[in-house]
């Protein structure tokens, strides 16, 4: 297990229910999942809408093992969002730091992950699913997994399973 940052530690306190974790278990192929830029907005801006969610389905993830894996370019495009379109530079450097300190684990985009998001990005699709989502969706299939932890629709439409989708 990954060191954690400390908004994530509030939400180990709550223990799961027997059934909930064994379902999480059967839906998470390999404990392992990609975490897309929302969560990252979400964890490290308080005034997020979806803030509460992402802390209730991070604490689930804790509590089965399940590591949380984001490619860098979700953590560059996390920090942009929050300095830019947020404007909250605090929130924007705490995020840095993090990823200076290693508290998140991360996955490298390499020629492999930007060659298949090229091949899965569409530029006449929706405005709403970007060449970053594409890369998400892609160090997806080479961790071999199927559930990335977003709320973006569009990864259902590739075949993957919403970590928003647990229940």
């Amino acid at each position: 297990m990954f060191p954690v940052p400390a908004t994530w530690l509030l939400i180990t306190i709550i223990i799961l229910g027997e059934e909930k974790r064994k379902f999480l278990e059967k839906m998470i192929d390999n404990n392992i999942i990609v975490g897309d830029a929302d969560v990252l907005v979400a964890l490290y801006f308080k005034k997020d809408i979806l803030r509460k969610k992402v802390l209730e389905i991070s604490k689930q993830f804790l509590e089965t093992g399940t590591s949380i894996i984001f490619p860098n370019t979700a953590i560059a495009e996390g920090i942009t969002t929050l300095h830019r379109k947020l404007s909250n530079s605090t929130a924007a450097d705490l995020l840095n730091q993090d990823y200076k300190k290693r508290v998140l684990e991360v996955e490298y985009v390499d020629e492999h992950i930007m060659q298949e998001a090229a091949e899965i990005y569409n530029p006449r699709g929706s405005k709403q699913s970007t060449f970053f989502d594409a890369i998400v969706a892609a160090t997806a299939k080479k961790l071999n997994t199927d559930t990335i932890f977003s709320f973006n629709a569009w990864y259902r439409k590739l075949g993957f399973k919403l970590a928003a989708d647990l229940k």
